[in-house]
């Protein structure tokens, strides 16, 4: 409002404030009004048009403030781009002069070899011997000088009899001996390079980022997440969350040549991982009992049912356990989801007894060798129930047939997933998202965990695994609309001590089973391809 108010030179009352004055023109809304009011609304005009300046002003600074510090942030996000790209090239030369050098290496080897050979086959020392002894011999012979020792010549040809014998010896007793490469091993590219992993650094503007809150067992803990490390992870900028607990870090990874849905440990003289894809197919490795950081052996592939995956109408595993001396497994047609039938098989794959058919689904099993009991969930019944442990192939068929209820819940109470302990055991509830743990012995609920990570809509609870000292490992999926089947599903694996308090978590996708390894390592089976995956281990 910059214009002076026109005079109108009369004398009347004004629009605003009624007072009867002098009255002028307002050139903002064109009232008829006194000076005062002019004035006063002049004075409001300017503290509006003052306070969006300073608001805009101050939106300025700081967008210039996050461009001068990106700028900056570029810098230095150029130069380690370049360290990298020199650390690669310098790691593919001397990646380069190792195999040159060990190339060199076997070939001074194999050289020196055929000397040797060469030298013991052609018996070059035994030849000259032998012509001086036979050049002598024939002078001594068309010759007629008789003045030589014939006790001289017989030890010459004896020594070099026994040489020839000896020489003979050694050719005959010695195996000959050729060079050959044996096969490279299998080597991932990450070991030799290192793995390229994504670091982004959030906005300053806290904004962006939105708290997600956990309640365990009556502690609340508000924690936001960083940027999910791998691009692949990364949900939205609303779903960029940052964590105090520790993020657990990849040890190793090793192929499997099915999807591992099912990950069971079974302790011998060494720690035999079995790795089991939903058609039946099993890997089998031999874990290091004393350093969790070296990568299992593989041992053998089989399958439980052999051409099951390219069937037409294939057997899909849903639950799966391991146990001396048999595996165990809960399996249905594609086509029949309301029964189960329960097969024995040797940890070869042999399978033991008849199939015993059962009339409700099955999907989880659990061996408790503690116990000599095969816990079970029932989700029509809404039960947790149990059979006896069969320990050979008569026990097995009697076995299955008589089944105990554990605990029976409500209507409301889904049971989903059970893990056991020494002394307890843990069921997931589908509605509440909570885990309840139970005494075995009393049938007492000790503790309960409820996940109130779904209140913002993120994530599921799925699954849990718990350890003898109560301390527990949940696994939780996206949150996704119904019948939705997007490519990648994102997964957090979390850790709590036997308090409840998150310690460590995972991020990863694509996660299906998982168990924990014998020096308390989390071991994630994940898809990598549509028909295989990897197994990675996470400390």
């Amino acid at each position: 409002m910059t214009a002076n108010p026109k005079p109108l030179l009369i004398v009347a009352k004004c629009a605003l404030c009624s007072t009867k004055t002098e009255l002028f023109v307002c050139p903002h809304c064109d009232e008829v009004i006194c000076q005062i009011c002019v004035n006063k609304h002049r004075s409001e005009l300017n503290e509006t048009l003052k306070e969006h300046w300073l608001k805009c002003k101050t939106k300025f600074q700081n967008l210039c403030h996050l461009t001068n510090t990106y700028d900056k942030d570029f810098v230095v996000v150029e130069n380690e781009v370049d360290r990298i790209r020199q650390m690669i090239e310098q790691r593919y030369l001397d990646f380069v002069q190792l195999i040159d050098s060990e190339k060199n290496t076997l070939l001074i080897k194999i050289e020196d070899y055929i000397r040797s050979t060469t030298s013991n086959v052609k018996h070059a020392d035994i030849q000259r011997l032998f012509k001086s002894v036979n050049q002598r011999l024939e002078e001594i012979f068309q010759g007629s000088n008789t003045s030589y020792n014939a006790d001289d010549f017989l030890l010459e040809i004896e020594h070099l009899n026994m040489q020839i014998n000896n020489r003979e010896k050694l050719i005959q007793h010695d195996t000959f001996k050729y060079p050959y490469l044996t096969p490279s091993k299998s080597l991932i590219i990450s070991n030799v390079f290192g793995e390229l992993q994504w670091n982004s650094k959030p906005m300053t503007n806290r904004d962006l980022s939105r708290p997600l809150t956990t309640t365990i067992n009556g502690h609340t803990s508000n924690t936001n997440n960083d940027r999910l490390q791998d691009e692949s992870l990364s949900i939205s900028e609303d779903d960029i969350i940052s964590t105090p607990v520790m993020r657990k870090q990849k040890q190793w990874s090793t192929d499997a040549s099915g999807v591992p849905h099912f990950l069971c440990i079974l302790s011998k003289k060494n720690y035999l991982l079995f790795a089991c894809d939903k058609y039946g197919c099993i890997d089998l490795y031999q874990l290091d009992g004393n350093d969790p950081s070296n990568t299992p052996r593989h041992l053998r592939q089989f399958d439980l049912f052999p051409g099951n995956s390219t069937s037409q109408k294939p057997q899909i595993i849903e639950a799966f356990t391991v146990y001396t001396p048999f595996i165990v497994v809960s399996a249905h047609l594609s086509d029949q989801t309301d029964t189960s039938s329960v097969y024995f098989f040797d940890h070869r794959g042999s399978q033991q007894a008849d199939t015993c058919l059962q009339n409700f689904p099955v999907r989880q099993l659990s061996a408790d060798i503690g116990f000599k009991c095969l816990w079970g969930v029932d989700r029509h019944q809404h039960s947790v129930y149990y059979n006896q442990l069969p320990m050979n192939v008569s026990q097995i068929q009697q076995s299955i047939e008589h089944r105990e209820d554990f605990i029976k819940f409500g209507r409301d109470f889904e049971p989903i997933r059970i893990t056991q302990n020494q002394t307890s055991i843990a069921v997931v509830e589908r509605n509440s998202q909570s885990v309840h743990i139970f005494d075995k012995q009393t049938k007492e609920q000790i503790d309960e965990i409820q996940n109130l990570l779904r209140t913002e809509g993120t994530f599921r609870l799925w699954n849990v695994l718990l350890r003898d000292d109560n301390s527990m490992v949940l696994k939780l999926d996206e949150d996704l609309p119904p019948y939705s089947r997007p490519q990648t599903i994102h997964h957090l694996i979390v850790e709590l001590d036997s308090n409840g308090i998150p310690i460590a978590q995972i991020e990863r996708t694509a996660v299906y089973g998982l168990t924990i390894g014998p020096n308390q390592e989390i071991l994630l089976g994940c898809k990598r391809h549509q028909q295989n995956g990897s197994i990675e281990c996470y400390i």
